[in-house]
């Protein structure tokens, strides 16, 4: 049976989480994969913490003591961020060791330096656990799919914006109060920032895109909106007229361009995606090979994702200088501006209620090219009323201006509401 070495540097959530699945799970692993995993080595911050949860494995205060020991076969890189994390993946890469990371933060925005050193040294690298917790989204795109031609990926990539918007529309939840159950359950942190205002979803879908298109992708580039302005009433609204609403993150090839993107989105109920509740995850890959492919699970938590950083240890350890690293590009990828983008939309506003408002709005989406689709006004006998207007397809930079144009109205109060329509299924 092969022997296998591998140290945890950092050992939080995702890291106890592994050495745990180590523990639990060593024989199993051994039978199905023919490799004996042992944790040689754990650094972290907290050495009485180390030595306390992992009591069989050596605390190393230093990293770089790690990346520079031979013994040590591959590294789990687990403490997220920037740095140090960047310089210890560099520095065992450059060591020729296997690195596994769940750091999907750096490799969408320093990953462009990481995989330009696995693809020329010896080391070779893994981040299945960086996208879709246990879900084995990166396995798929490398091997199930390899024969397609990706045409687009859509997935719900966010645990936490998934549970707080099936909260509000299962348990008629305004967003705050969806949120602090979400807090309460340990699905959000106590600064949710980086998963309400999408960020965290725009890191995974740079992550699928630069794999799935085989190009660059800038994430600052990424056009990212999150959810903490969706109400009661839009989700009202959507059941209303048969839709959900999701975080989504969306990539797309069109003509050998890319339209990249994470925002609210109104799917039809009959969608797939619709149906994904509270704090899971879900992919749906369009390949032209395969039409959809859809992958579902937990997207996060201890457990799942250990059981992704186990993946790639065992990918790495049975290939060993084989590994293909998983991303090689051929430049950067040409980007659908964001005003040129064309789809549906939703928009809601509270106006004055007297007449001759509708024909007013309905002249100015006519000016910018603009088609209604459906409207509902309904009668609450007070002094500003929802209207309510579903557009058919329309270019972004037309709706945006036509905006700007309706909010000038002083029958306008408060902002419009504006959220994006995807209707393929």
């Amino acid at each position: 049976m092969k022997k296998l070495n591998i140290a945890i540097i950092g050992f939080g959530t995702v890291g106890g989480g592994l050495y745990n699945l180590l523990e639990k799970n060593a024989g199993v692993i051994a039978r199905r994969t023919g490799i004996d995993i042992a944790v040689r080595a754990v650094c972290d911050a907290r050495a009485d913490h180390v030595k306390k949860t992992a009591p069989g494995a050596a605390f190393v205060a230093d990293w770089k003591e790690i990346v520079k020991d031979k013994s040590i076969d591959i590294v789990a890189e687990l403490i997220g961020g920037i740095e140090p994390a960047k310089s210890i993946i560099m520095e065992a890469l450059k060591n020729g060791k296997g690195v596994v990371t769940a750091n999907k933060k750096l490799l969408a925005e320093e990953g462009k330096d990481i995989f330009r050193e696995a693809n020329a040294g010896p080391g070779r690298i893994g981040f299945e656990a960086a996208v879709g917790g246990g879900i084995p989204c990166i396995l798929a795109l490398r091997h199930g799919l390899a024969g397609n031609r990706m045409r687009s990926i859509m997935g719900i990539l966010n645990g936490t914006t998934n549970f707080i918007l099936t909260m509000m529309r299962e348990n008629n939840m305004p967003f705050p109060d969806a949120l602090r159950d979400a807090q309460e359950k340990g699905f959000a942190e106590a600064d949710p920032t980086f998963d309400i205002e999408g960020f965290d979803a725009g890191h995974k879908i740079a992550l699928l895109a630069m794999i799935a298109f085989n190009k660059n992708i800038a994430y600052r580039d990424i056009r990212i909106e999150g959810i903490s302005h969706i109400s009661k009433a839009d989700i009202a609204y959507a059941r209303d007229m048969g839709y959900v609403i999701k975080l989504l993150g969306i990539a797309k090839d069109i003509d050998g361009n890319i339209d990249i993107r994470v925002h609210p989105t109104m799917i039809p109920e009959g969608h797939h995606l619709a149906s994904v509740r509270y704090e899971y995850n879900s992919i749906m890959f369009d390949g032209d090979m395969t039409d959809p492919v859809i992958l579902t699970g937990r997207g996060a938590g201890a457990a799942p994702t250990a059981s992704a950083v186990l993946s790639d240890i065992v990918q790495i350890a049975q290939q060993g200088p084989a590994y293909v690293s998983p991303l090689v590009t051929d430049g950067n990828a040409r980007l659908i501006e964001p005003g040129k983008r064309v789809c549906r939309y939703y928009l809601r506003m509270q106006t004055d209620d007297r007449p001759g408002i509708l024909s007013q709005i309905a002249g100015v989406f006519g000016r910018h090219d603009i088609s209604i689709a459906s409207v509902i006004q309904k009668e609450l006998h007070a002094e500003h009323v929802p209207l309510i207007f579903m557009t058919h397809e329309a270019v972004e930079e037309g709706m945006m201006r036509a905006l700007e144009e309706i909010k000038k109205y002083s029958f306008i109060h408060g902002d419009v509401m504006l959220i994006r329509v995807e209707d393929s299924i």
